[in-house]
C-alpha cells in the first residue's frame, strides 16, 4: 500500500508526517471507494491542522503527537505574522517579541475565519488529486478602513511632535503598536473574494512508497487561502 505524507515548512525546516493509518483502500482503482475519500479527509485534515489549529484528523491520520501538531500550526501562523508585518510596513528587525505575538494572535484571528472544502478527489496513474474550493480571505479589503486609519492618526502624532524624543528603534515600535492595535479591533469580520478552485497534488514517491506534497504548492495554498493581493 502507499501511504500518504505532507511537507510543510516551517521557519526554514520540513516537518514531515507519515500516514500511520492502514487504509487498504487507498491504492484502490475505485475512485469512489474509501481509499479516495480518505486523501479528502487527509487533506481537508491538514488544513484544519494549519489553519484553524484543530489536530484531531491530523493527529489520526498521520499518528503524530499533538505536540508535533501545534508546532506545525504555530510555525504557520508565526509565518503569515510576519508576513502580515512586512505588508504593512512594520519593521521586523526593530520591534519586540511581545509585537510579534500580538500580531500573531491577530494571525489566528484570521486563520480562523477560513473557508475550504474538498469537493473531488481523481487518481491519474500515480498520482492524487484532490480539488479544494476555497473562498480566499481578502485581506487588504479587510483591514485597510483600519489602516488607513491608524497610519493617518501616528503621522498626525509624529508632525505633532510626540515621537520626536524617540530612538528610531522606538519609533518603528509605536508604529507597529499602532498598527497593531487597529487589527486588533478589526478583523473578527473579514472580507472574502470569489470562490476559486485548487487542485493539490499528492505524487507518489516510489523510492520511500509515499505520497507527497512539493513546499511549493504548500505556499500556493497559503496565498490562496488568504489572499495578500491589494
Amino acid at each position: 500500500m502507499k501511504t500518504p505524507v505532507w511537507y510543510k515548512k516551517a521557519a526554514a525546516v520540513l516537518l514531515a508526517a507519515c500516514v500511520a493509518l492502514g487504509l487498504t483502500a487507498c491504492g484502490s482503482e475505485k475512485e469512489g471507494s474509501g481509499g479516495a475519500s480518505a486523501y479528502e479527509e487527509y487533506v481537508i485534515g491538514i488544513m484544519d491542522a494549519n489553519y484553524l489549529g484543530q489536530y484531531e484528523t491530523y493527529m489520526e491520520l498521520t499518528g503524530s503527537s499533538q505536540e508535533d501538531a501545534k508546532k506545525l500550526y504555530d510555525a504557520n501562523i508565526q509565518d503569515f505574522a510576519l508576513e502580515m508585518e512586512d505588508a504593512l510596513s512594520i519593521d521586523q528587525d526593530s520591534v519586540s517579541v511581545a509585537l510579534t505575538e500580538r500580531m500573531m494572535e491577530v494571525a489566528k484571528n484570521i486563520y480562523s475565519q477560513t473557508k475550504y472544502e474538498a469537493v473531488d478527489v481523481i487518481r491519474e496513474e500515480d498520482t492524487y488529486i484532490v480539488t479544494l474550493e476555497i473562498q480566499p480571505i481578502a485581506f487588504f479589503e479587510t483591514v485597510e478602513d483600519a489602516f488607513g486609519a491608524a497610519v493617518d492618526d501616528f503621522n498626525e502624532r509624529a508632525k505633532n511632535g510626540e515621537f520626536d524624543e524617540l530612538s528610531d528603534t522606538q519609533y518603528e515600535e509605536a508604529y507597529g503598536e499602532a498598527v497593531v492595535e487597529a487589527l486588533e479591533q478589526n478583523v473578527s469580520t473579514v472580507s472574502y473574494k470569489a470562490a476559486t478552485a485548487f487542485d493539490v497534488v499528492l505524487d507518489y514517491d516510489s523510492e520511500n512508497n509515499i505520497y507527497a506534497i512539493s513546499d511549493e504548492q504548500m505556499e500556493t495554498l497559503d496565498s490562496q487561502v488568504v489572499s495578500m493581493a491589494r
